[in-house]
């Protein structure tokens, strides 16, 4: 049977206060304006990050349209070249072509690891034939003014509209920054959102376990769960702690690479939990007990902490609290 992250937060503070939020459901009205602030911030954010990378693309479409368009235009502008040049470029375009076909071979006799790093240099290669092999070609037409000055203004056009949208794109990343260092590094991607509860769950059938962090960031190859509270601590709470190990599972078992650590943000605090076996047999423990009270049909209070009564916010219902 599959068990909630959020319930084994709940048992993880009390039993008998988990069991009775079946029955007595208390909505922190703080915690769920928090979380759907939060939550449309980062939709937000990621949505003008794919913008971004839009734009970014057409920067450097115009930007090499334009330099092509303007080789162009200076080729139809002086007409055929020397005999010197057109061997030149031939020449060095079958020099090219034969640094890829060794790149090629050298890809096609190497390990998976390091085929990815010679496929890379092949595509540069070819690319650097292809390219040599156009100016080549270029230089052997025969001259045409009317063809080259609409060409270069062409080029001049384009290289104008590259540089708006290029100034676009600054005012964009200068804003996405100040936005997106609240809730992870800049070099970091934000990999799922579901900060209201409203977003895809994960489901572990490995672990048992299912759950929607608030939003996950990818880090260079690993991708870490967060876990924001609306509340303020100088220290991350144990059911906390439990919540957020769960969400590394979650992660570890849906994207297939196990996380270091997961993340708990307070109101003015934040802390890196780590992603332990210690922890992580705790969670198993829980759900496992969690479990056998659902069999029973009961649950009991587990501590003597009276402040922990005090602080329940299901304290008015229970027949065994100390406050």
């Amino acid at each position: 049977m599959l068990v909630s992250a959020g319930d084994l937060e709940k048992y993880a503070y009390c039993p008998l206060s988990w069991w009775l939020s079946k029955t007595h459901k208390v909505v922190a009205k703080d915690g769920v304006t928090h979380h759907r602030n939060t939550e449309r911030d980062l939709k937000d954010i990621q949505r003008k990050e794919k913008s971004l990378k839009f734009y970014e693309r057409y920067i450097l479409f115009f930007a090499v349209s334009a330099s092509l368009i303007a080789v162009v235009g200076i080729a139809l502008l002086y007409g055929e070249g020397s005999e010197f040049w057109k061997y030149f470029f031939v020449v060095i375009a079958l020099l090219w072509l034969l640094n890829s076909s060794f790149f090629l071979y050298r890809a096609s006799r190497t390990e998976s690891i390091v085929k990815a790093r010679y496929e890379r240099l092949l595509l540069l290669s070819a690319m650097g034939a292809i390219i040599i092999a156009f100016f080549s070609i270029l230089f052997a037409t025969p001259a045409n003014p009317a063809i080259s000055r609409f060409a270069e203004i062409l080029s001049l056009l384009w290289v104008i509209l590259a540089n708006i949208i290029f100034y676009r794109t600054l005012i964009m990343s200068d804003e996405l920054i100040a936005r997106k260092i609240k809730y992870a590094p800049v070099k970091g991607e934000i990999e799922y959102v579901g900060a209201a509860g409203e977003g895809e769950e994960i489901i572990s059938e490995k672990y048992g376990i299912r759950g929607t962090p608030d939003y996950i960031i990818k880090l260079d190859d690993e991708y870490i769960p967060v876990e924001e509270k609306s509340a303020s601590r100088d220290s991350p709470a144990f059911p906390h702690v439990m919540q957020i190990t769960a969400y590394c599972m979650l992660v570890e078992d849906h994207y297939g690479r196990t996380p270091s650590y997961g993340i708990l943000k307070y109101r003015d605090a934040e802390f890196k939990i780590p992603y332990e076996r210690r922890w992580k047999t705790l969670v198993l423990a829980l759900r496992k007990q969690l479990l056998e009270n659902m069999e029973r049909g009961e649950a009991h209070r587990n501590h003597h902490n009276a402040k922990k009564c005090e602080h329940c916010a299901r304290r008015t219902y229970c027949p065994e609290r100390l406050a």
